[in-house]
């Protein structure tokens, strides 16, 4: 993907516009990038319109792509804010799968990798750049660090929708001993960023409008309104996070109860498709 022909700008902008958007377009809708990020555009693009969105590796090579682009550059730190959405996007893809140890085995690895990566290259100054793998990352525009924690949360919360699904803990980073677990990566965020960022996903403000599906230079896109009950309004898992010293233990990652009621309709529903 390093030839002229990769590095070639051409316009996106027909997919990236919300559906139902202005089909009149004008220089402003213009969104030109490299003819490498259309390529991914192009992968994620077959994979909603012909495999039903069902598919985690367009938007894991995309969100690499922004990663690497942005991790050293300061002028592409928006490009992190893009990786982690499209981070998110995998483990929301992700956790529409049923769980099957053996046959979800690779998927978890993914999983797991990307909260290394997000670790090392996103929420950590880089090596390359001065960092010395232990130093939290300094932004330029922390508006972009608190989009970035938005997503973090949105990549998190879906693994934890997942398992109160399949009714199993199954996801190796929401273990609370585990290398990448979420007290030891939220940690490295500073606390006014973790607590703008959830104040954020629960802004009663209606979700921000916006002319197009994907983060760019100007335009940022934040994580809203999560779906597992493991991060609801005001649950312990979610103050836990914002605390200065954060401290996730088995108590905050426990399954939640279901009514009697909701565990008759899932017994139902799994006798049906036996």
């Amino acid at each position: 993907l390093s030839s002229e022909r990769g590095l070639a700008w051409v316009d996106a902008s027909e997919m990236l516009k919300h559906d139902g958007g202005n089909d009149t377009k004008t220089n402003a809708d213009e969104a030109m990038v490299l003819q490498n990020e259309y390529f991914f555009l192009m992968a994620i693009s077959v994979s909603k319109n012909n495999y039903m969105d069902n598919q985690t590796y367009p938007y894991l090579y995309a969100a690499h792509y922004h990663r690497d682009a942005g991790r050293e550059d300061k002028s592409q730190e928006y490009r992190l804010v893009e990786s982690m959405r499209l981070y998110s996007e995998a483990s929301r893809v992700a956790s529409q799968y049923r769980y099957d140890a053996k046959d979800c085995l690779q998927l978890m690895k993914h999983m797991t990798t990307v909260a290394s990566l997000v670790a090392k290259d996103i929420l950590l100054l880089p090596k390359e750049i001065g960092g010395d793998g232990k130093t939290a990352r300094t932004w330029k525009y922390r508006e972009n660090a608190v989009a970035v924690i938005t997503w973090f949360i949105g990549f998190i919360d879906s693994l934890l929708l997942w398992e109160e699904i399949e009714e199993n803990n199954f996801v190796e980073i929401l273990g609370a001993q585990h290398k990448h677990s979420l007290g030891k990566l939220f940690q490295l965020v500073a606390e006014d960023i973790r607590i703008s960022a959830v104040d954020k996903i629960y802004s009663q403000e209606e979700t921000p409008k916006t002319r197009r599906t994907a983060v760019t230079e100007d335009e940022l896109i934040y994580f809203m309104h999560p779906r597992s009950k493991r991060l609801s309004k005001g649950s312990i898992l979610l103050q836990a996070l914002t605390k200065k010293k954060i401290v996730i233990r088995e108590m905050e990652l426990a399954m939640p109860c279901k009514s009697s009621g909701e565990r008759s309709t899932r017994q139902r529903k799994r006798l049906k498709t036996d």
